[in-house]
Formats: structure tokens, sequence, C-alpha cells
């Protein structure tokens, strides 16, 4: 074959694996929109909205995984594994809002080191979700979620693989750290405040009756 010939169909390759990527980018960004519309119908409190939300997601998700054994060097690229890792993100809020088992990667069709990138994203959404009990006066809600960021960041936290297998996984444990402590002492601190206020109500409820006997 001549080198002119070589040139052409290197050419025709590469611009077929252009219009390719094109197109995954398009499936990458519905999956991402869709699966933030989900998170937020999700504190929303609107569970049902948020379920097909990610059914939409799912269905293009599928597309996605279609392109993994003839593109792979597509599949594997940055935008698909943000987007999936977003689904991750999404299907594991909502499994929890609902009171469900967290489905693990090979129920949601994903590779594991999307999951696992979803999961460290999860733990801030968790505590998005726990602020919300707080702010209802619902602390063992809030305690039983902040158990659940607990638990995610210590199983994170032994994974021990080079960065180019599971890219950002340290950062956002590292940044996961910070979240959990932070989380932590909110509770603490409206705990606290919640059962002073108890405490004053009490007193000032007993300095009433005294006056009046």
């Amino acid at each position: 074959m001549r080198l002119s010939e070589v040139i052409e169909k290197a050419r025709i390759l590469l611009e077929e694996e252009d219009e390719v990527r094109e197109e995954l980018l398009k499936l990458t960004r519905e999956v991402g929109r869709e699966a933030r519309r989900a998170i937020f119908k999700v504190h929303e409190g609107d569970l049902e909205s948020a379920e097909e939300r990610l059914r939409v997601a799912s269905e293009t998700v599928r597309r996605i995984l279609s392109y993994k054994e003839r593109y792979p060097r597509l599949y594997y690229s940055g935008s698909t594994t943000s987007a999936l890792a977003e689904y991750v993100e999404a299907c594991l809020l909502l499994a929890y809002a609902r009171g469900n088992e967290l489905p693990g990667f090979e129920d949601l069709g994903v590779e594991p080191h999307h999951y696992l990138l979803g999961l460290a994203d999860f733990v801030g959404e968790l505590r998005r979700l726990m602020i919300r009990y707080i702010s209802s006066d619902m602390f063992k809600e809030a305690g039983e979620v902040l158990h659940v960021m607990e638990e995610v960041y210590k199983g994170l936290l032994t994974i021990s693989v080079p960065d180019a297998l599971v890219p950002g996984l340290r950062r956002k444990v590292d940044v996961l750290r910070g979240v959990v402590e932070a989380a932590a002492r909110d509770l603490l601190y409206y705990v606290k405040s919640g059962e002073l206020s108890r405490a004053l109500r009490e007193l000032l409820a007993e300095l009433g009756e005294r006056r009046g006997s």
C-alpha cells in the first residue's frame, strides 16, 4: 500500500472517530443533565420525578455503554467518566432517600472507577440532605446520614490504586475528610442547641408555674 493510501485510510478512520466522539459527548451531556435534575428533585422531596429523570438517564447510559467495545478510547474518556459518575451519584442518592439498599456498580452497569467516583460525590449530597434534616429538627435521621457518610469515607480510604486507574479519586477522598468532619460538627452543634433550647423552655415554664402558685 502506498504512503498516500495509508494516510488517506488513517484520515477516514480518525474522521469517523471524531464523529463518534461528538455523538458520545452529546450523550454524556444528556446523562449529566438528567442526573443533576434527579438530584435536585430528591432534595425537593419529589422522588417520583427524580426516578423518572433517572429512568431517562439510564436509557442514555445504555447507549453510551454500547460504545465500549468498538471505541474503547472514547468510552474511557474524561467526559464519559464524569457523566457516569454523576449518574451513579444520583442513583445512590435516590436509593438512600427511598430507604432502599444502595446499588453496586454491577447493578448500575458501570465500571468500578465510575462507581467509586460517583460514590465519593454522593457524600456531598448526603451532607445537603443532612442539613435539611437538621433544619427540620430530624436529628435521628441526620445522625443516620452522618453514619453513612462516615462509612463511605472509611471505605474509600481502603482504595489504594494509582490515580491513572481512578482519576481524581485520591483528591476527592482528601476533600471528603473535611466534609465529614464539618458535618459531624454541624450535627453536634445543632443537637446541643436543641437540647439547650428545650432546657430553657422547661425552666421558663417551671418559673411561670411558680409565679402563678
